[in-house]
């Protein structure tokens, strides 16, 4: 079963969160809703979408829609703690941070949502172009709307998060507390940039740096596309040996994926010195969901962290 963690700015999370990536597109509104349903039967409710999910594969409503027609037609809102996002481009429209597009934007997710509030609404990625103040400022007002509950950032670098939570702090405006960024158990290469300018991987420093402010670390691509279980999908800015087998032989022994071991590893860091809470994102069938949770039953001893750490 999933268990629920408290974060320090008050929310009541579950120690992993399901992405809505793919709803409504490459996975249908019914396998959707069974998704759903078999996250809040296992315990969880911190859910995440986008504004712009998935605009690759149509229009980048479809995600926000289908969580939205699940919330009504179960009408489950008060048991999800629900997050989605605002600022990456969809077909043209739509990205930026300017006060305009995120005023716009909320109000497009909330209808589409059937809810008047979101839990969490993120920055889906830093606005160089726009000042700090106009973003900041916008954000807030959202929060004193009563519309937002509480602010992220994702795929930003640590500089600017911390920047603009400095100015939220001088202004008296709500700061992130929330960071999403990608993270997994294998190292990245770090010198292949990465498609976007700011969705840069996870580093040693960023992680000190949300140990420091107490803040949790959503890390998506968390699963590696799959790469765990069949290394033909690892992506390539990944490097693989001598640590996925230490993962591999880990997992064969504990009798559970090298996926579940992962999602263990990731929300027991916070157990060692320099890691901050890390709650693990990811989108699953039924059948992957039950596998990939499987890890969160595993009580792993201090060696074993030590051992999957310096691998």
């Amino acid at each position: 079963m999933i268990k629920k963690i408290d974060l320090s700015n008050g929310l009541r999370v579950s120690e992993v969160a399901l992405g809505a990536m793919m709803f409504g597109t490459t996975t249908p509104e019914a396998d959707a809703f069974g998704i759903l349903d078999a996250f809040l039967d296992f315990g969880g409710n911190f859910v995440d979408t986008s504004n712009n999910y998935a605009h690759w594969a149509g229009s980048g409503d479809e995600s926000e829609k289908v969580l939205g027609n699940w919330l009504r037609q179960r009408g489950c809102r008060d048991r999800v703690v629900l997050a989605t996002k605002v600022g990456f481009d969809r077909h043209g429209e739509g990205a930026g941070l300017r006060k305009a597009q995120i005023v716009y934007w909320i109000e497009e997710s909330l209808r589409k949502l059937n809810t008047d509030y979101v839990d969490l609404y993120y920055a889906h990625t830093d606005d160089a172009s726009t000042s700090m103040e106009e973003t900041m400022e916008a954000f807030d007002s959202l929060v004193k709307a009563g519309k937002v509950l509480h602010l992220g950032g994702s795929n930003y670098d640590t500089w600017r998060y911390a920047e603009a939570n400095m100015l939220a702090a001088q202004r008296g405006w709500t700061p992130f507390t929330v960071m999403q960024q990608s993270f997994t158990y294998l190292h990245p290469k770090f010198e292949i940039a990465p498609k976007y300018i700011f969705n840069e991987k996870t580093n040693r420093e960023r992680l000190r740096f949300l140990r420091d402010k107490d803040q949790p670390l959503v890390a998506y691509s968390s699963l590696c596309k799959g790469g765990y279980e069949d290394e033909s999908r690892l992506p390539g800015d990944y490097i693989a040996g001598e640590r996925l087998l230490t993962l591999r032989l880990m997992a064969a022994e504990k009798g559970i994926t090298a996926s579940a071991l992962a999602i263990a590893w990731m929300v027991n860091l916070h157990r060692c010195p320099g890691f901050p809470r890390v709650i693990p994102l990811f989108g699953s069938s039924v059948k992957h969901l039950a596998e990939n949770i499987r890890g969160l039953d595993l009580k792993l001893t201090d060696q074993e962290l030590q051992a999957l750490n310096q691998a």
